[in-house]
């Protein structure tokens, strides 16, 4: 025989999938569970929701400000091609290539992550704008409580190793992405007035290493060919005191040929070495204004050129300390003057020595009562005659002009400098300016919200239904029905469950 409100076996084949009798009972039963504990349902959704709401209010925010910058390659190359149309192609080494993927990036760009994130670029973010300061004032209050506590229980950090905890939170803050052809700056902080700073100064940053780098190399060309300037200055030197001294035997020989009295015998030892010694300190007094000339030239560029860099860049920037430290010690004197200085006056002491009397500056007319037209009219073909007087006229031209040609590559790699300097600025196109973030990217406060009323909602329920399932009591009539497989005659309302 067949358990009690079981269906015969035909009639269970055609039974509905669904026992929808079954699903009202449980409704049913939940939906009393909830009137019986109103309070407990009532509480535990309040508190749940009380709860979410707080947790959408105090939790930390995040903000979000990014920057992008479009690479553009032909403009460090129309400028300078057309304020020089002479420049070698080796200062254009990476030219448009139509075979190119529209989206590839050039070397500087595709660095960008590094030369943001570098280590000494963050130290320095974090002293221009004053992070460690601004950290504990700007933090959240329930991060600040955390902060607080930590600071209890530990030993508090010191100036190192919070640079190195705010350098390791800045690697991981900020975002480089150069995977569209485009350079986006992304900074991702608890403050929106700090990650819109950020953000500006990691662009800037950026756009000046990118800078550095490419007039880097024009910048170490200079410096090479002045160092090899100034070898050749010190060639020319010795070439002309050389040929100088072939020179000034050349004009005793021509003043002895016509008869010169201050050559005679009787003179000869002693007017012939003044005669030397004069000749030597015009020379040197000559060499010493070369030199001083081109002390005030290199004094000047050197201003110059601080003054290029103090617009550029900060005032403790290791290029500016550098080139005032320079300009220091240039304004300390010529140390060739200074030796040639010496050297004029052991000339003029030797000379004094000798019987000399005081001696005309180069430009001051030298009266000579000797015949020096006579001199000077065989002076030329004396020289062109004499094997080591063209011989050493011909090394000193040489070296003029390997001089000049020095001379004429270093104003172009000047020029060069100056016009990639200027040119920079259309390096790259600002797409997306850095704005001050209106709104956070996390948490979510309406969400959380949200849905913190409905968890309460369903907690609520759960609640007063694990309470009447806990309790064991049999509370409704189909428990009875289903549990004992009898009838219920009648129902007796006792009224609410205390």
């Amino acid at each position: 025989m067949s358990a009690p409100h079981e269906l015969p076996e035909p009639e269970r084949d055609q039974a509905p999938i669904f026992d929808w009798e079954q699903i009202r009972d449980y409704v049913g039963y939940v939906r009393h569970a909830v009137k019986r504990h109103k309070w407990l349902a009532l509480g535990t959704f309040l508190v749940t929701a009380v709860l979410a709401i707080s947790a959408a209010k105090l939790l930390p925010r995040t903000w979000y400000a990014e920057s992008k910058l479009l690479p553009r390659r032909t403009a460090s190359t129309i400028i300078p091609g057309l304020v020089n149309p002479e420049r070698p192609n080796i200062l254009n080494p990476d030219p448009p290539n139509p075979m190119r993927p529209v989206n590839d990036v050039d070397g500087p760009t595709k660095a960008a992550a590094e030369a943001v994130l570098r280590q000494d670029n963050l130290v320095k973010l974090i002293k221009d704008l004053n992070l460690l300061d601004r950290w504990e004032a700007t933090r959240p209050p329930l991060l600040r409580f955390k902060d607080t506590v930590m600071r209890m229980l530990t030993s508090p950090p010191d100036e190192d190793a919070m640079m190195d905890g705010m350098v390791g939170t800045l690697e991981k803050k900020i975002s480089v992405n150069t995977n569209d052809g485009k350079v986006a700056i992304g900074v991702e902080w608890g403050d929106p007035q700090l990650a819109y700073e950020l953000v500006e100064a990691a662009q800037q940053s950026f756009l000046d290493k990118s800078k550095e780098e490419e007039l880097s190399s024009i910048k170490d060309a200079i410096t090479i060919l002045q160092e090899h300037e100034q070898l050749a200055g010190v060639a020319v030197k010795e070439a002309y005191e050389d040929f100088a001294r072939i020179f000034s035997d050349i004009m005793v020989e021509r003043r002895r040929a016509v008869g010169d009295p201050r050559l005679l015998p009787r003179f000869s030892s002693t007017d012939q070495e003044l005669a030397q010694l004069r000749f030597a300190i015009r020379t040197k007094r000559r060499a010493i204004a070369d030199a001083q000339v081109q002390h005030n030239q290199r004094m000047t560029e050197m201003q110059d050129e601080l003054a290029q860099k103090r617009e550029m860049y900060a005032p403790d920037h290791p290029s500016v300390v550098e080139i005032e430290t320079k300009v220091a010690s240039l304004r300390q004197g010529s140390p060739q003057v200074k030796a040639l200085q010496s050297e004029e006056k052991e000339l003029l002491a030797e000379y004094a020595e000798l019987g000399g009397k005081s001696m005309p500056f180069p430009d001051e007319p030298v009266p000579d009562p000797y015949g020096l037209e006579r001199v000077l009219m065989g002076l030329l073909p004396a020289v062109s005659e004499n094997p080591s007087a063209k011989v050493a006229g011909e090394l000193l031209q040489s070296r003029l002009s390997a001089q000049q040609q020095i001379l004429k590559r270093i104003d172009s790699a000047k020029l060069e400098l100056d016009i990639a300097s200027k040119a920079f600025k259309y390096r790259f196109t600002v797409l997306t300016p850095a704005e001050f973030p209106r709104k956070p990217i996390k948490p979510n406060a309406l969400v959380i919200a949200m849905g913190g009323i409905f968890a309460g909602l369903i907690l609520g329920v759960f609640a007063a239904l694990a309470k009447d399932v806990l309790s064991g009591r049999v509370l409704e009539s189909w428990q009875v029905e289903r549990g004992l497989g009898v009838p219920v005659l009648a129902e007796l309302d006792r009224g609410p469950s205390q």
